[in-house]
């Protein structure tokens, strides 16, 4: 709210002591604001610090009204009966509701008098709640000398009940899920299999679960890159949490002389970017598969790679995009 008026104002444009409305219609002056930039290339988990993005309309007609981008353990308030709050991390689909890998994030978070719901982007979210972290933002000293007789508050301190699990986590996600078909979200089947060599994106030939590729003479870096999805997130209750891309029963090279290198599935060089052995004889990738350079090492000339996939023992459902979102998803990504 600035000069009586009630507008739309950036996080960042944001000043201690502003008047926000909050999602109830309260106007409550702001106490403290918090940021931090985190550099997530030299996290130890980054999937940790990701932000998440929320797509217009996933929960429903304007909420949000625009793109909106959280941190993974921020809540949002939503309807079960009761509101609740749920940090969106919980709620993944990956196609609504999906993570975004960055090299660097900046977050910030509004700090009230008391925990309660703002409007971001139009989407109800929590305010800014310390239950112990605030030294973790760039000035969160600050505050600290301020407010010398400042304490950690609880989790009795919310607004709302927070849920992260359970019934009514599954309820909303399997919402979200009906939104984002609704929206015209649709899952396939179709791995969109290749092999990236050295940045460069070779395409397949297949003959039924066999895939070849011609490498080129000298290949270092070699991915076997394929679309994944997360069982849990497009089926709520599958109980999978793994990001699985291609089923695979065996890789091999075929040298300029015909002479085959083939690797055990079971082989401890296929390790990044693949899951565990599964009966003895097949494994799933997680879309972006390390295969080891010992595999054609000394070979002369081209060699052909070839990847036995297991369509039998496992289906890709990966989520693709509707029209329109998948032209804004190219051009964000040129």
């Amino acid at each position: 709210m600035r000069d009586g008026r009630v507008i739309d104002v950036a996080v960042e444009q944001l000043g201690i002591g502003d008047v926000v409305i909050t999602a109830p219609g309260e106007q409550r002056p702001i106490v403290w604001l918090g940021h931090r930039t985190i550099d997530c290339t030299r996290h130890p988990r980054p999937e940790a610090v990701w932000p998440i993005r929320v797509l217009p309309n996933a929960f429903g007609e304007g909420l949000p009204d625009r793109d909106l981008f959280l941190s993974p353990d921020h809540a949002v308030r939503v309807t079960v009966l009761d509101d609740v709050l749920i940090p969106v991390k919980h709620l993944l689909n990956d196609a609504t509701v999906a993570q975004v890998p960055v090299d660097q994030v900046t977050y910030w978070h509004v700090e009230l008098d008391s925990h309660d719901i703002l409007l971001a982007e139009g989407l109800p979210a929590e305010s800014f709640l310390d239950t112990g972290v605030r030294a973790g933002f760039e000035n969160g000293p600050a505050h600290m000398v301020l407010h010398p007789d400042f304490s950690p508050l609880s989790l009795d301190d919310f607004c709302l009940p927070l849920v992260q699990d359970g019934p009514i986590v599954d309820a909303v996600r399997t919402r979200l899920i009906a939104r984002a078909m609704a929206l015209g979200w649709r899952l396939t089947s179709e791995d969109d299999l290749h092999v990236l060599a050295d940045g460069v994106a070779i395409r397949p030939e297949r003959d039924g679960a066999l895939a070849r590729f011609r490498l080129p003479a000298g290949a270092r870096d070699v991915r076997l890159v394929s679309r994944s999805f997360v069982p849990e997130r497009v089926r709520v209750g599958a109980g999978d949490g793994r990001r699985l891309g291609v089923p695979v029963r065996g890789v091999a090279v075929i040298d300029g002389h015909g002479v085959t290198r083939a690797l055990p599935i079971d082989s401890g060089l296929l390790e990044a970017g693949f899951s565990f052995v599964q009966d003895g004889e097949w494994r799933w990738t997680t879309g972006d598969a390390i295969l080891p350079a010992v595999l054609w090492a000394g070979c002369t000339g081209s060699v052909t790679l070839t990847v036995e996939t297991a369509p039998d023992r496992g289906t890709l459902h990966a989520w693709l995009a509707p029209p329109a979102q998948a032209e804004i998803a190219a051009a964000l990504a040129a």
